[in-house]
């Protein structure tokens, strides 16, 4: 179960890395900077937290799903959908 842990770390933060390839600047960009946030906006740093975080916990379940679910195909066809629009969204492609 160690090497699917890793196997979908290395896909979720690939993601991330592609994605992060197409939004330039993102957070540091001066069109963020100057918006009109609310006052409990957080700091930049808590997204990068937020996000591996997430990607951590989401990658153990994932694992987990292939050892208790048989039905592979169709967890691969879901996983697929939801990696590439991971990527569209975090990119500004959607």
């Amino acid at each position: 179960m160690l090497k699917k842990i890793i196997l979908f770390i290395i896909l979720n933060f690939g993601a991330l890395a592609i994605s992060s390839y197409f939004t330039d600047s993102g957070a540091s960009s001066d069109w963020y900077q100057n918006l009109n946030k609310a006052p409990w906006t957080p700091a930049g740093w808590v997204f990068g937290a937020a996000w591996t975080s997430i990607m951590i916990c989401y990658s153990v379940y994932m694992a987990y799903l292939f050892k208790i679910n048989h039905n592979t195909k169709k967890i691969i066809l879901l996983y697929s959908v939801q990696w590439i629009l991971n990527v569209c969204m975090e990119s500004d492609f959607l």
